[in-house]
């Protein structure tokens, strides 16, 4: 009996699909956390809006003036 041909690649498929999976990971981490600060701005101005005030947005004043 013949032993079974051992494939050509020494692994390298393995790690392209490993380091792509981490990269998609990270990149939904990211989106993850940038959408729930978002909302987390939006319902601080929602939350100043509901409670009358008129100063709820940040106005950057420029600097030296």
């Amino acid at each position: 009996m013949t032993a079974p041909p051992e494939p050509n690649d020494d692994g390298r498929t393995g790690n392209r699909a490993n380091v792509a999976a981490l990269i998609a990971i990270v990149v939904l981490a990211l989106l993850g956390y940038w959408a729930f600060t978002a909302i987390q701005r939006q319902r601080e101005l929602q939350t100043c809006l509901a409670e009358g005030r008129r100063d709820c947005l940040e106005i950057a004043s420029p600097e030296g003036k």
